[in-house]
């Protein structure tokens, strides 16, 4: 390339070119000046040549159509095509940064003059995607997270991340890609900050940071924008106390707390019955179907698994639980489980209200779960083996895991042991 285009200001040189008269309506630039970002004057000959030649491409452009069309299409191609050829795909302003290496290598590449262009030095340019797109394209590219889960569960997973998703929109405004920055992020943390000093839990304040960081950073890798989502981040999480749900007292559950359910309906009731003399979660009794509730035979038990449409927590939580006294009884009240159709959020709040409308919360952060925490206490306090309690609870065991675990009769010896035996119940 000629210097025509290249001037030297201080040390280092520029491209400058003004904006011929034709385009003014096109281009509302008077001129276009670019830092070239060295003080070689072959160097910077080399990379104004990459801009000059996407410039005229872009006025071109202008001049025929106006627009861009289908330039997701080209740009993805781009990207592939690049990469085929050893070489990430970059826009001119990043290949004109790159070192002097690296930029003869791209012009030197066997290809013809139009695949060079496009995909080697940047022409088609760089995808912008805005916030407000990302959630549509996180959905699609996430879909491994979703497997075999229900629809109430597909529910839950996305409704905090869209909630997320929306209000860094609404904080820091609905931006392209390349438009996020370590500030912006600052800013929403600050917004963040704000909600806690009124209430908001830090736990909560680092979900949402989480959340958004997730989607910013898959959908940036896969659709090849330049963007790190973990250095954006780094360092923004919120310190906290870790506080566990407490548990009830196991004498409180026996001779007070099951004996004060005659205010909620049959189901609801024996929905409480069932998790305090199994430790399972709330989701893990609505899951059940009848075929996994076994009541003949030498030792009843449930049998909390995965089945097509419907997923557990974790792997580790598939497992059988022999029935004893207070679940024993409500399981053969409703032998064919709780409805599991059935909302459990909804039978949690349920729960949850009636608790505190009568009185039965020794304090204020007690709840239906904590029903979960009094079970693991009981198996500690009659010295149970540590796996006998994280095979009934559906924990990770600690080490390798070898074998098919406990058999039923060794887990109900233990469960026998702390079973309630409430006198009067019905």
């Amino acid at each position: 390339m000629s210097k025509k285009y290249v001037y030297k200001r201080g040390n280092k040189f520029q491209y400058r070119r003004r904006v011929p008269l034709h385009l003014a309506e096109l281009d509302h630039r008077n001129e276009v000046v670019i830092s070239l970002k060295t003080c070689d004057e072959s160097e910077a000959l080399i990379r104004a040549a990459i801009y000059n030649d996407q410039i005229e491409a872009f006025w071109k452009a202008l001049i025929q159509t106006g627009s861009q069309e289908n330039f997701e299409e080209k740009y993805q191609a781009a990207v592939t095509l690049a990469q085929t050829h050893g070489f990430a795909y970059k826009t001119p302003q990043e290949i004109a940064a790159s070192n002097l290496n690296e930029i003869v290598a791209r012009l030197k590449a066997d290809v013809n003059q139009q695949v060079k262009a496009e995909s080697l030095l940047g022409g088609v340019g760089s995808l912008e995607v805005q916030l407000s797109e990302a959630l549509a394209i996180y959905w699609e590219l996430v879909q491994d997270r979703l497997t075999n889960k229900s629809e109430h569960q597909i529910r839950k997973w996305k409704n905090p991340r869209a909630a997320a998703m929306k209000e860094f929109i609404d904080v820091v405004g609905d931006l392209r890609f390349q438009e996020i920055d370590r500030g912006k992020v600052l800013v929403f943390w600050n917004w963040l900050n704000d909600k806690i000093k009124n209430g908001l839990s830090p736990d909560s304040a680092n979900k949402k940071l989480r959340f958004v960081k997730d989607v910013i950073k898959v959908v940036a890798q896969n659709k090849e924008i330049k963007l790190d989502a973990s250095a954006l981040f780094v360092e923004t999480r919120f310190q906290y106390d870790v506080q566990s749900r407490p548990p009830f007292e196991a004498s409180f559950v026996e001779d007070t707390l099951i004996h004060s359910l005659d205010g909620l309906n049959e189901r609801d009731k024996n929905v409480i019955l069932a998790m305090a003399d199994t430790g399972a979660r709330e989701v893990e009794i609505f899951g059940l179907t009848p075929d996994d509730i076994i009541l003949e035979g030498d030792i009843p038990y449930i049998w909390i698994r995965s089945r097509p449409g419907y997923a557990l927590k974790t792997k580790t939580s598939e497992r059988k639980i022999p029935l004893v006294g207070t679940a024993l009884m409500a399981f053969k009240e409703f032998p064919g489980g709780f409805l599991h159709e059935g909302n459990p959020d909804v039978f949690s709040a349920i729960a949850n209200r009636y608790l505190r409308e009568n009185n039965l919360r020794p304090t204020p952060q007690h709840t239906i779960y904590s029903l979960r925490h009094t079970f693991k206490d009981r198996l500690r306090d009659i010295e149970a083996p540590e796996e006998i309690i994280d095979g009934l609870m559906g924990h990770k065991k600690s080490g390798p895991k070898y074998g098919r675990g406990h058999k039923l009769e060794t887990k109900l010896r233990w469960l026998n042991r702390i079973a309630y035996q409430p006198v009067g119940l019905k």
